[in-house]
């Protein structure tokens, strides 16, 4: 549940990459192609969404960046893994 006290981050694969990225931009409030800035402030390729009812790809992929989680979790954030 999304909840305006605290902030969220949600930890996606970016198109091109082979770990997740946490972000702090709601997964819907951006559109496919669209670059936005990762917490270790590398900027991420939104992925096109998988079609149902195939699973997307990025399921498997469980690693996370090093920084993104050094930062996620100084600043005590409340953590999404997303899927597209």
């Amino acid at each position: 549940m999304f909840r305006r006290e605290r902030t969220d981050v949600f930890w996606i694969v970016g198109s091109g990459f082979k770990i997740r990225h946490a972000m702090t931009t709601l997964p819907g409030s951006v559109y496919t192609g669209a670059w936005v800035p990762a917490l270790c402030e590398t900027w991420i390729l939104i992925p096109t969404a998988t079609p149902w009812p195939r699973e997307p790809l990025s399921k498997t992929i469980t690693e996370r960046c090093p920084e993104c989680t050094t930062i996620a979790n100084r600043q005590d954030h409340h953590e999404h893994t997303w899927d597209y």
